[in-house]
C-alpha cells in the first residue's frame, strides 16, 4: 500500500533563513501524526508545502500519491 505522505529532503529557504532542511517522512496510510517543536522551526512551512500553498526551495512531498 502506498503511504499517505512523503516528504525526501524537503527544505525551505526565505531568502538567506533556512526555515526547514532536509526532512524525511513517510506516514502510512491510516496512521495520525503530529508536529510540534518551537517557534520558527518550520511547522507551518511543512503544511504549506504538503497542500501546495508554498513552493519547496529544494526536496519534494507527495500526499495522497
Amino acid at each position: 500500500m502506498q503511504p499517505a505522505i512523503v516528504c525526501e529532503r524537503l527544505s525551505r529557504w526565505f531568502g538567506a533563513r533556512c526555515v526547514l532542511r532536509d526532512l524525511d517522512l513517510v506516514v502510512p496510510v491510516g496512521c495520525v501524526y503530529g508536529l510540534i517543536g518551537r517557534n520558527g522551526a518550520g511547522k507551518t512551512s511543512t503544511l504549506r508545502m504538503l497542500i501546495g500553498l508554498l513552493a519547496p526551495s529544494r526536496g519534494r512531498a507527495q500526499v495522497l500519491g
